[in-house]
C-alpha cells in the first residue's frame, strides 16, 4: 500500500539504518501489518545483524522464535535475477526474503557484492521491486544509500510515498537537512518528508524541541532516542526479542519506556502522513 524510504544527506553515521529497523519492527508488532524491510545500502550488514548472527552457524533469536523455519534463499541477488527475467510476481518476493515474524515482517537483506558498479546495476531494478512489493505488503520500508549523486538513489526516492529524512543531534547533519530540503525540493517534496532525529537525547543541546524550533518545523520532529539496551539488542541479533520482551514484561517495558514511547509516536507520525497523502494502512 505504501513505501517509506529512510534517507539522510550526510554521509557520516546518523543512526538511519537502526532507526528504520526499530520503526519497521515496532510497526508490524504493534499494528499487525504485513511489512517488508529492505536493505538498499552498499556493503553494510547492519540491518541483517539486527536479526541474525552473520557468519555464525548458531541459531539466532529469530530462528528460535520461528521454530527454525526460516527461508534462507538466494536473497537479494536471486530476486534481482527474477526481476531482470520478468519472472516476478508480488507473491514470489517472499521466496527471496527472510522471515522475522511469519506473515508480519520479512527482511530483504542487502546485496552481497563489494563491486560498486555491480551494486548500482542491480539496485536500479529495485524500482520494479518496490512496485511488486507494494502490491503484496501493507508497508514497505527501504533503507537507502546516503547520496543524491547516484541515479539509483534519486529514482528510489522518487518512488517512495513518504521519505523519512534521518539526522543525528549534530549541527552539521541538521544543517545538511535544511540545505537538502532547499536545493532538492524536486525529490524531497516537503509534503512527503518527515524529519527524524535519530539517537535523540533530551539532555543534548540539539534535543527534539530545540531541533524543531531550529529547522522551523510546524510539528515536532519525529525522534528515535539513543538507547543502550536497543543498541545491544541490535548488535546481538536481538531486535525481534527486544520488542517481544517489551510487550510481555512490564519491567522490560518500564526500562525502555522513553524509547518505546518515541518510536510509537514516530509510527503515528508516519501513519498520519500516509493518511494526509490518502494512503490507508
Amino acid at each position: 500500500m505504501a513505501v517509506i524510504g529512510f534517507w539522510g544527506g550526510d554521509t557520516k553515521e546518523s543512526g538511519q539504518t537502526l532507526s528504520a529497523t526499530a520503526i519497521a519492527t515496532y510497526m508490524c508488532v504493534e499494528h499487525n501489518l504485513r511489512t517488508l524491510l529492505v536493505d538498499a545500502t552498499f556493503h553494510d550488514d547492519t540491518m541483517e545483524r539486527c536479526f541474525w548472527r552473520v557468519g555464525n552457524d548458531s541459531k539466532s533469536t529469530v530462528a528460535m522464535l520461528n521454530k527454525g523455519k526460516i527461508d534462507i534463499s538466494s536473497g537479494a541477488e536471486g530476486l534481482v535475477s527474477a526481476i531482470a527475467s520478468n519472472k516476478t510476481t508480488p507473491e514470489i518476493i517472499t521466496n527471496f526474503t527472510r522471515v522475522v515474524f511469519k506473515n508480519r515482517l520479512d527482511v530483504l537483506c542487502g546485496l552481497k557484492t563489494n563491486v560498486p558498479t555491480e551494486f548500482t546495476k542491480s539496485l536500479m531494478l529495485y524500482k520494479d521491486l518496490l512496485l511488486f512489493a507494494n502490491k503484496y505488503y501493507d508497508l514497505v520500508f527501504i533503507d537507502l544509500e546516503k547520496t543524491l549523486s547516484k541515479e539509483t538513489t534519486r529514482v528510489l526516492l522518487e518512488n517512495c510515498h513518504v521519505i523519512v529524512y534521518s539526522f543525528s543531534p549534530n549541527l552539521r547533519q541538521i544543517s545538511t537537512y535544511l540545505t537538502d530540503m532547499r536545493k532538492n525540493s524536486d525529490i524531497l517534496k516537503p509534503e512527503k518528508v518527515i524529519p527524524l532525529l535519530s539517537k535523540a537525547d533530551d539532555k543534548s543541546k540539539y534535543n527534539q524541541k530545540n531541533v524543531t524550533r531550529f529547522i522551523k518545523n510546524k510539528k515536532e520532529v519525529a525522534a528515535v532516542p539513543y538507547s543502550p539496551i536497543f543498541m545491544e539488542a541490535a548488535s546481538e541479533a536481538g531486535v525481534a526479542n527486544f520488542y517481544l520482551q517489551a510487550r510481555l514484561s512490564a519491567a522490560t517495558s518500564a526500562r525502555n519506556s522513553l524509547f518505546l514511547k518515541s518510536v510509537d509516536n514516530t509510527c503515528k507520525t508516519i501513519n498520519k502522513k500516509l493518511e494526509e497523502l490518502k494512503f490507508i494502512v
